[in-house]
């Protein structure tokens, strides 16, 4: 294990020297040995790269000697999810997310270089945190011996299996989901750095440098956002498979913790695209972009630390103070340092004041409109903050334990949402029709939102079962009726895509042209998002069925089919079957051979160990029956059982488990050692006994054929897993047909022979599943062909074009 901990060992030093020299050729002015620091950038990268390969090597290879490796895996997984184990646990995921900020750090360097002052500043603070990391790893490294946890074996050690992954890991969504995420938040890095210079430079009247980055952070904020992005909707189609409620969000802890970053970036984004050097986004779009990283660190924090008891959290504490100290110190970064250079700032002159303050001398206006929208979002992120938070704050002042359900996130959202579709709209219609024919059409869809929200056809219409007990708001929204999302969302698709048809004629560049359809894209997906989300929770319906003798059922063929009461759906069992995994079990991944128990020596003397071989040669005697294995030194000796007793006869395979004694029958010249065990713990390889038992998991499928109004929709297997390992945790294999206007969604609970059928009929998920892919392909259509900051005006090979100054700012 010394590779690996001298790898991060080695990062830290080069990526701590690095750091130094940056920052201190920054302070003092020079340039002395500034020639090392991009070697040593790329050799920090390199290195934790390296550290991150070789723990997967470790994994691939099921390299027990590594307790992380013997944590986080076991024999019967396969390579994909061997893989998957890496950042199961948290040594792991700071390795990854490690490397991949150390990554981008070189990448950084390699295009902007080290020439001018305030870019060895950023890159100061960039390498800074990725030195905090390998520290991090150093203190707490993936790459501790198997003596940890076995502290009581002799040195060599090694268990020939591991206990096993996070059932709920076990999944492709789940298998892609981390390494997204931290894709996401390693890039958001380079803003911090950047933002935080930008602070410091102000402060000692350099001037900041937010202004010539503008680009740079432009791009990093959005390629972050899409990466972001993705990963909540990974996330979200693996609650939906593995969890087994039907379902893609239900206000976990960590998936509000993970929502939080992901509204504050968007809010961050929109200022960010409205910064201007003497406007009110001077301060607050550098602000904002350094505060980010912040929320990432608290959401991690959230997921990895074990703060919350959640479904979603898959590794155990022990970095919960280092987290702590980084978020302390990416606070005071981000958000102490530019509210202590606004707090302490000289006061505007007049002519800033004026240049500020021209456009938005009206109440209504686009700067305005902009400082709203920003607010709203920024609004809907403290609404999540809060309710995170306050659980922890009440527990910690007065030792009672609360939960912040679903209905406080949901009816605090649902009217700042309206809202800011509300906004959203007017600001599109805005820039179109102009200040007095866009209120006029506020007006009406403001009033067909309010109408809309007393008329509810049923009570499953409103948007929450609300009591007179509850607080004068809850009964105010939780009252209102789902209809009232439409006049919004609508308001919002007719006002962006009308925007769109008159901005995209009327000007020549092609880039920009591509702009315009990735920013409609993106807010109409959101707006569609929002209604598809409304109704499929509100409108989702649900039956039971209760299958007797499924099992018998299942062997006859042409069986009954089963109507499931109060709704559409019929049901019909085609199979019923129990499994175990790993299937084959490997003798040699439960025992170690006869050559490797002698090899160990008197490491393992008076261990309990398993071994297998050929019996070769057997005595019976009057108090017990030795087996020679292999024409080895090594015996079995079993006490109290005759050779018949056994069934054993010499060339059968054997295998079994006692405590290893050496030079325990001397009168056996032929005999180092003998493996002292009862004759339950010895038997056949064919039929080891149960001490041996390999299996890890036990599962029930059951086969079913899904009708609806007579048609058959889907075939396929649902059913359960029980992992005996991790505490006989469950985990449903659920069955979904994925239909234009809705899904259905079965779920089997599975017990003797009977099964429990759950049928879900779940409305809108694939307009919601094509929305989030217009979200993500919207804002990668504005990453490339943004015409002021997009990638395609940075590939050479691209014909420049004349760029139209655009009249808008998005």
């Amino acid at each position: 294990m010394m590779g690996g901990t001298l790898l991060i060992g080695a990062a830290l030093l080069s990526g701590l020297t690095a750091t130094v020299l940056l920052i201190t050729n920054y302070l003092r002015r020079e340039e002395r040995y500034l020639d090392a620091a991009t070697p040593l950038i790329g050799v920090t990268a390199g290195l934790l790269s390296l550290a991150l390969a070789y723990l997967t090597y470790q994994f691939v290879t099921t390299d027990y000697a590594n307790a992380y490796v013997w944590n986080n895996t076991a024999n019967y997984i396969s390579l994909f999810y061997r893989i998957t184990g890496v950042y199961a646990g948290n040594q792991g995921s700071i390795l990854l997310w490690a490397a991949l900020t150390a990554v981008v750090a070189f990448w950084a360097v390699a295009v902007r270089g080290l020439e001018r002052r305030e870019t060895r500043l950023v890159q100061g603070i960039t390498m800074g945190v990725v030195t905090y990391f390998a520290a991090m790893l150093v203190v707490d490294s993936p790459f501790k011996p198997i003596s940890s946890e076995f502290p009581e074996m002799d040195p060599g050690f090694v268990p020939i299996d591991g206990t096993g992954l996070n059932p709920l890991l076990i999944d492709p969504y789940m298998a892609i989901h981390p390494p997204i995420m931290f894709i996401a938040y390693a890039l958001l890095t380079m803003p911090f750095a950047i933002a935080v210079a930008h602070f410091i430079s102000t402060i000692r009247g350099e001037g900041g440098l937010f202004d010539e980055w503008i680009g740079s952070v432009t791009r990093w904020l959005r390629i972050a956002w899409l990466f972001l992005t993705a990963a909540i909707t990974l996330g979200s189609l693996w609650s939906y498979r593995v969890l087994g409620w039907g379902g893609i969000w239900a206000w976990d802890p960590v998936e509000v913790a993970v929502l939080i970053p992901w509204l504050f970036l968007t809010a961050t984004l929109h200022a960010v695209m409205n910064y201007r050097s003497r406007s009110t986004y001077a301060t607050l779009a550098p602000a904002m972009t350094g505060a980010t990283l912040a929320l990432i660190v608290y959401a991690t924090a959230i997921v990895r630390s074990g703060v919350f008891r959640s479904v979603h959290s898959f590794a155990d504490g022990g970095i919960g103070a280092a987290l702590l100290v980084l978020l302390t110190l990416t606070s005071i970064l981000g958000v102490g340092l530019p509210l202590g250079y606004w707090l302490l700032r000289e006061p505007e002159t007049a002519s800033e004041t004026a240049a500020d303050t021209s456009q938005s001398q009206q109440w209504i206006s686009r700067v305005n409109l902009k400082h709203l929208a920003v607010l709203s979002i920024g609004l809907l992120g403290f609404v999540s903050v809060w309710g995170l938070t306050f659980p922890v704050l009440n527990a910690s002042v007065t030792g009672v334990e609360v939960e912040v359900g679903g209905q406080y996130y949901n009816l605090w959202s649902y009217p700042i949402v309206l809202g800011v579709l509300l906004v959203l709209g007017f600001y599109m219609d805005y820039d179109v029709e102009g200040r007095r024919r866009a209120l006029i059409s506020l007006g009406i869809f403001s009033l067909l939102t309010v109408l809309a929200a007393l008329v509810a056809p049923s009570e499953a219409w409103t948007l929450s079962n609300v009591d007179g007990s509850d607080a004068l708001l809850y009964r105010l929204v939780g009252n209102a009726s789902a209809l009232s999302i439409l006049p919004p969302a609508a308001y919002v698709c007719l006002t962006v895509i009308k925007r769109t048809l008159e901005f995209i004629p009327g000007n020549p560049n092609r880039n920009f042209q591509l702009k315009q359809v990735g920013i409609t894209m993106i807010h109409v997906a959101f707006a569609l998002l929002v209604v598809t989300v409304t109704f499929s929770y509100l409108f989702t319906a649900q039956s039971s069925l209760v299958v007797a003798d499924a099992d018998r059922e299942a062997t006859i063929e042409g069986s009954a089919v089963h109507e499931v009461p109060e709704s559409n759906y019929a049901v019909q069992v085609s199979d019923y079957r129990s499994y175990q995994r790993p299937e084959e079990p490997n003798v040699e991944n439960m025992a170690l051979s006869s050559e490797q128990i002698a090899s160990r020596g008197q490491e393992i003397h008076e261990t309990r160990q398993p071994v297998y071989g050929t019996a070769t040669q057997i005595n019976a005697g009057p108090n017990a029956t030795v087996i020679q294995l292999d024409n080895s030194a090594v015996w079995i000796g079993v006490m109290n059982a005759s050779q018949t007793e056994l069934g054993i006869a010499e060339g059968d395979q054997v295998v079994g488990v006692g405590t290893v004694m050496w030079d325990f029958l001397p009168e056996l010249p032929q005999s180092d050692g003998v493996v002292v065990t009862e004759a339950a713990n010895v038997g056949p390889v064919s039929n080891p006994p149960s001490a041996l038992d390999q299996t890890r998991v036990e599962g029930t499928a059951v086969g079913l054929t899904v009708y609806e109004n007579g048609e058959r929709i889907a075939r396929g297997n649902a059913g359960q897993e029980r992992y005996l390992q991790q505490g006989g945790m469950e985990v449903r294999d659920v069955l979904v047909d994925r239909g234009l206007t809705h899904d259905t969604y079965v779920i089997a609970a599975v017990d003797d022979g009977t099964v429990s059928l759950t049928v879900k009929q779940i409305p809108l998920m694939t307009v919601m599943r094509l929305s989030v892919a217009a979200l993500l392909v919207g804002m990668l259509f504005v990453i490339v062909f943004d015409p002021a900051h997009g990638l395609a005006r940075l590939w050479p090979r691209v014909t420049r074009q004349q760029n139209v100054t655009e009249t808008t700012s998005d």
